[in-house]
């Protein structure tokens, strides 16, 4: 949806690593062209949309994507949901729209709605400085705000230090006490407030200070407060425990030929299950997340005006391209009169994307369980797929 950089931003360092990681444990194969697998959620009836579905199979054929699980949402309304291709491509297991797949940087707009819960709620301020909650913290993060943090204007560098992915990613799982500790070591790269750059470690850090804060892990937080109330039966924290059923199976792209973007350690897993990249849902879920959104059945309708509302600029407006903004935790454009929010996500063998047009009350969730190929990108997808249901819309 949004700057190529935004949308690969959660991973791109990582599927590097685990390209190389994959060894006897991945299973290469040639890029064959798929065939139109598709199915529909189950127990529902919806007619088939030809025009659809001959757009997302000649993009999956395009990108050499191994499945697509898509929700067009309308007014909160899911008005048609389908997956396509394969969850599973060893036991040609086609996708469903209940199959989990993992959401990288989607993840963030969770932990904001989990942060947005306790601001509502008096025990967190938007605008109190960090150290408040986590305790004390390097001069350079001294002045360092929450709001800071949601708007990715807090300095903080983008990744982990390579010393601390070291630890982290080791073969021992590591806390979220130690994680913090390490953390806290590294300098922030410039003041906070002063300008926007993409923050993985200030995610994190607001997902810990969601668990400092209500007392419990940020994932039992959202399961009990988010997850649960809406009915999110597929949607779950990751854990060390890869192989669950019900999960798509991730995919790389390497020389042509196709790996399972196998995660080589326990540990890596639960550093990537912090805030700013650990949630896995399914199509079906997200829709019942985007209904919460424009319903106002989880947060207030001012608590949902200040995640949309633009509070740093990502990206000056230019002759070829619209101004992007942030609000908290969510990406903002104004689209020829048409105003955009949303956010895309990228993790080893994942790419998904939601878009939600909130005066047009149409969203789109693509969720696909390749990695960073070539060809379609679900931002592009999601914009397509929102214009064939309001023409009037941009791409």
């Amino acid at each position: 949806m949004f700057h190529p950089v935004l949308r690969h931003a959660a991973a791109a360092a990582l599927a590097t690593l685990l390209l190389a990681a994959c060894g006897s444990g991945a299973t290469p194969s040639e890029l064959p062209v798929l065939p139109p697998v598709s199915t529909s959620p189950a127990g529902m009836t919806q007619a088939d949309n030809a025009a659809l579905d001959a757009y997302v199979q000649a993009k999956m054929v395009e990108g050499n994507i191994p499945g697509v699980s898509l929700a067009v949402m309308d007014n909160g309304r899911l008005l048609y949901a389908k997956a396509y291709g394969y969850a599973d491509l060893a036991g040609r297991a086609p996708a469903r729209p209940e199959h989990r797949f993992e959401i990288g940087s989607i993840s963030k707009t969770f932990v904001t709605m989990a942060t947005m819960l306790l601001v509502e709620e008096g025990k967190i301020k938007l605008d109190e400085k960090i150290s408040t909650y986590i305790g004390p913290v390097l001069p350079s993060w001294e002045a360092i705000t929450i709001r800071h943090l949601l708007n990715h204007s807090s300095g903080l560098p983008e990744y982990p230090t390579d010393a601390a992915r070291a630890i982290v990613e080791g073969a021992r799982i590591v806390p979220e006490a130690e994680i913090l500790t390490l953390y806290k070591t590294f300098p922030a790269q410039r003041a906070p407030g002063v300008s926007w750059s993409y923050s993985n470690v200030g995610f994190d850090v607001l997902g810990i200070i969601v668990s400092r804060v209500s007392g419990k892990y940020y994932g039992d937080f959202l399961q009990e407060r988010v997850f649960g109330p809406l009915g999110m039966h597929d949607t779950r924290i990751m854990t060390p425990v890869v192989n669950v059923p019900g999960k798509a199976t991730g995919y790389l792209l390497n020389d042509r030929k196709r790996l399972e973007a196998d995660v080589p350690s326990a540990s890596l897993r639960n550093y990537l299950s912090l805030g700013a990249s650990g949630v896995e849902s399914s199509a079906l879920d997200m829709a019942k997340f985007d209904a919460a959104l424009r319903a106002n059945t989880v947060l207030t309708a001012a608590s949902r005006d200040a995640m949309w509302t633009a509070s740093v600029q990502v990206r000056p407006q230019t002759p070829t391209a619209s101004e992007i903004n942030m609000g908290l935790g969510w990406f903002m454009s104004m689209e020829s009169g048409h105003r955009r929010i949303g956010h895309s996500g990228g993790m080893p063998g994942y790419i998904s994307d939601i878009v939600l047009y909130p005066d047009e009350g149409i969203s789109v969730v693509v969720l696909t369980n390749q990695g960073f190929g070539e060809g379609a990108v679900p931002s592009a997808m999601s914009r397509h797929i929102a214009k064939m249901f309001r023409p009037d819309l941009p791409e």
